[in-house]
């Protein structure tokens, strides 16, 4: 299978790395690429939007050629596949949610998250220079990588990026994905520690008759469980 895997927020194409290896021993394909405005180093920030972001990696996928795609979208992820399958609805077989957030027409990812989220994230960006949110590294402890080791935590803190708020902010366009009825599946991490597990089951509810693959690890499991989340990926994009 060609796997296209999009990570969340915070970080880059790089923390699929491992569980990138384990699909390809297993003879899969895998392009895992970094999104616009997550890249590494001193990069422009400004003015990034979820449809700048989606338009990117629509064009990634153009230029490597790839065709039937099981795209995956893990965290904020997942409105990047939806917008990328209503683009390229021809070639895509399924999208795969992982942990995701899972978009109407005109909704952005703020108007699924808990409030407290919301609130927290646009103050954070109103203090930066660039209108992105940085991550706490005690947060991500807590509530992404929780259960992790210490070296597995101190190799990822010291790569994470801050979020542009235009990914958060930003309604987003999906004039086909709901009436295409393209097969989805959706992965729930059993100790996934971000937005309460009832806002996951809201967004698995909101796709008709996805398959539900259940794995194990927090809400980052690909950085902790990555032959877990990699056997899962397989279940979920089985025909």
């Amino acid at each position: 299978m060609q796997f296209v895997l999009v990570h969340g927020g915070w970080q880059g194409g790089w923390c699929w790395d491992a569980v990138a290896s384990a699909l390809r021993e297993g003879g899969h394909q895998v392009f895992a690429p970094t999104l616009r405005g997550s890249e590494d180093g001193d990069v422009d920030r400004v003015g990034i939007t979820l449809t700048a972001m989606g338009a990117g990696l629509v064009a990634q996928i153009k230029r490597e050629g790839l065709r039937d795609l099981v795209l995956v979208g893990h965290s904020g992820g997942g409105p990047v596949i939806q917008y990328a399958a209503d683009r390229l609805m021809e070639i895509t077989r399924r999208a795969v949610f992982a942990g995701a957030w899972v978009l109407r027409d005109g909704e952005s990812i703020h108007d699924v998250l808990p409030t407290p989220f919301v609130e927290n994230g646009r103050a954070a960006a109103a203090l930066s220079a660039d209108s992105t949110i940085p991550m706490d590294p005690s947060v991500w402890k807590t509530h992404f990588m929780n259960g992790a080791t210490d070296e597995q935590l101190s190799a990822v803190i010291e790569r994470l990026v801050p979020v542009p708020l235009g990914w958060l902010e930003e309604p987003i366009a999906l004039p086909r994905f709901w009436s295409a009825d393209l097969p989805a599946s959706y992965i729930f991490f059993r100790n996934d520690h971000g937005p309460s597990p009832q806002t996951h089951h809201e967004m698995a509810r909101r796709l008709a008759n996805p398959r539900i693959v259940q794995c194990d690890g927090p809400h980052e499991a690909m950085l902790t469980h990555p032959d877990a989340v990699a056997q899962a990926l397989v279940t979920a994009a089985k025909d």
